[in-house]
């Protein structure tokens, strides 16, 4: 439970900062760490009955994941919809 706290933490600071404009150059590096803390939140799941995050794969844009929403110009994670779901 610790581990995902931490997560919705880091995630929720991710999400408050990607709000703001990112100059360009940044924008890849940005990428790069949202595809990261999923990929981390996708490692602590034990329990993923409905296959949602089964697509959570570095070789798929992140923004075309299951559940995920991203910004339109910098393609930075704005939401995650994922309730519901029976994430353990």
């Amino acid at each position: 439970m610790l581990d995902f706290l931490l997560f919705f933490s880091c995630f929720t600071l991710i999400v408050v900062l990607g709000q703001r404009e990112v100059p360009s150059a940044l924008v890849s590096l940005s990428n790069v760490t949202d595809q990261f803390i999923l990929l981390s939140f996708k490692s602590l799941v034990t329990k993923d009955p409905y296959n949602m995050i089964s697509n959570w794969i570095s070789n798929i844009s992140f923004c075309d994941w299951n559940g995920v929403s991203c910004s339109g110009g910098s393609q930075r994670v704005v939401a995650l919809s994922l309730s519901g779901k029976a994430l353990e």
